[in-house]
């Protein structure tokens, strides 16, 4: 299937298509700056200066950048895919080579981008349990109640100021029966199977 980009990412990308390849060289340059650092307003005004247009159209310029970027990423998009997306634009061949080698280049910074902006799950490190059994009671002498309490760890991705991610250890306790128990395995195990089949494989592999 081939890669594309919607007609409003198209529209945002029009200033850019024209440029020589030394321009887009620092759009490369200013969009990986964006990844790591955010919006900067002084850089926008600069460019607009240089380019004499508004500063709100180099940001646009920008931000339609980093998106063909993450999302040629995000497609697992080869070298020679992504130089014929950027040609079919209506880049040049100078200024798609420019643009290949800062999508090749930056693949560790743009995999990192994704991961801060998809949705942060905390990931399973351990678990520990114990089951315990209430036998009787100021009240009732004879009782048999079993309860079995988890504590799982986990780790939850959080991102530093660097814009780099640091795992955050974190612990929740459960305590159920073990009716509960079998009914919570019995529903993961049903959904474990779904994730198997066919149809969600080929939902995660659109979602990569």
């Amino acid at each position: 299937m081939p890669l594309t980009i919607s007609e409003d990412h198209k529209a945002h990308l029009s200033l850019l298509i024209p440029q020589e390849a030394p321009v887009v060289g620092e759009f490369c340059r200013l969009a990986i700056q964006f990844l790591k650092q955010g919006v900067n307003p002084r850089v926008f005004n600069s460019a607009a200066n240089k380019l004499k247009v508004q500063p709100n159209e180099i940001e646009e310029a920008i931000r339609a950048l980093v998106y063909l970027l993450s999302h040629c990423t995000q497609a697992t998009a080869s070298k020679d895919e992504f130089n014929q997306l950027l040609l079919s634009l209506g880049f040049s061949e100078d200024a798609a080579q420019v643009l290949t080698e800062t999508f090749t280049q930056n693949e560790p910074e743009l995999k990192m981008y994704l991961k801060r902006m998809g949705v942060q799950v905390p990931e399973y490190c351990n678990l520990e349990w114990r089951f315990d059994i209430l036998v009787g009671s100021r009240t009732l002498n004879h009782i048999a109640e079993p309860l079995i309490t988890m504590q799982l760890s986990l780790d939850s991705h959080k991102s530093k100021e660097d814009g780099s991610l640091q795992d955050q250890p974190g612990k929740l306790l459960l305590q159920t029966d073990p009716n509960n128990l079998s009914h919570m395995t019995a529903v993961l195990e049903e959904a474990l199977h779904e994730a198997r089949t066919h149809h969600s494989r080929k939902i995660h592999r659109h979602l990569k």
